[in-house]
C-alpha cells in the first residue's frame, strides 16, 4: 500500500511537472492568448479532469510556468557566473550568455507573462513575489560577482542590473528590429567598456557621481 501511494504521488509531480512544461512550449509557440487549457492539456498527454486537479485556475498554472521559467534562469545565471568566478569564462562570455538568454525563448516566454500581468490585477499581484524571488536571486549572485576590495556589493548589484536592463530593452527591440549587425555592435560596444566599470576608472568615476548625486537628492551635501 505504502509503495502504490509512493508510485501515485510520483506520477502526479510528474503530471503536474508536464502540464507546466506544456504550458511553457503553448505561450512560447503561439502566444499567452491563444494558448488554450485544453491545448495545453493535449500537449502534455493528459486530460482536462487531471489539468484541473492540479491546477483549478489557469492563473494558477500561468503562475507556477512563471516560477519554473524563473527558477531555470537563475540556474542557469549561476552556473555561468560561476565560471567566470573560477576563471573558467570570461566577462565578455558573460554578457554574451545574458544577451543569448534575453534575446530567445527564455526572454520572450516572461515577456509574454509581464505584458498580460499589466493588464490582468489578480495575476499581477500573485506574480509580483515571484519575479521579487527572481531579483533577489540575481542580486545574491551579482553581489559575489567582484571582488568586494574593488567593487562592494551594492556597486556589483548596480553593474550587473545595467547589463541586465540593457539586454532586456535590446531583447524587446528585436521582436521589430530583427537585425543581428546591429545588436552585435551594442554588445560589443558594452563588452569593451564593462572592464572600466568593474575595475577600473571609468567605475570609479561613476560611483563618485552616484554617490554626490543621491546625497543632494537626499537634501545633504555634494561630497
Amino acid at each position: 500500500m505504502r509503495q502504490a501511494k509512493r508510485r501515485q504521488q510520483i506520477r502526479s509531480v510528474e503530471t503536474r511537472e508536464r502540464l507546466i512544461q506544456a504550458a511553457l512550449d503553448e505561450i512560447f509557440e503561439v502566444g499567452y492568448h491563444a494558448a488554450t487549457t485544453q491545448d495545453i492539456a493535449t500537449r502534455a498527454n493528459v486530460s482536462r479532469g487531471a489539468l484541473l486537479h492540479h491546477f483549478p485556475m489557469r492563473a494558477d498554472l500561468i503562475l507556477a510556468a512563471m516560477e519554473e521559467l524563473l527558477e531555470d534562469g537563475t540556474r542557469q545565471i549561476r552556473a555561468v557566473a560561476d565560471e567566470v568566478q573560477a576563471g573558467q569564462g570570461s566577462l565578455r562570455g558573460f554578457v554574451e550568455f545574458l544577451w543569448q538568454l534575453f534575446s530567445g525563448r527564455f526572454f520572450y516566454l516572461s515577456l509574454e507573462m509581464i505584458t498580460e500581468a499589466r493588464n490582468d490585477p489578480g495575476l499581477r499581484e500573485r506574480m509580483i513575489p515571484v519575479v521579487k524571488r527572481f531579483h533577489q536571486a540575481l542580486d545574491g549572485i551579482w553581489s559575489a560577482f567582484c571582488d568586494p576590495a574593488r567593487r562592494p556589493p551594492q556597486q556589483a548589484q548596480v553593474i550587473l542590473n545595467l547589463t541586465l536592463c540593457l539586454v532586456r530593452g535590446m531583447g524587446v527591440q528585436t521582436v521589430l528590429r530583427p537585425e543581428p549587425s546591429y545588436y552585435r555592435e551594442l554588445i560589443a560596444a558594452w563588452t569593451a567598456l564593462l572592464p572600466q566599470i568593474v575595475d577600473g576608472a571609468a567605475g570609479d568615476a561613476m560611483f563618485r557621481q552616484t554617490i554626490s548625486q543621491v546625497a543632494e537628492d537626499a537634501g545633504g551635501k555634494p561630497l
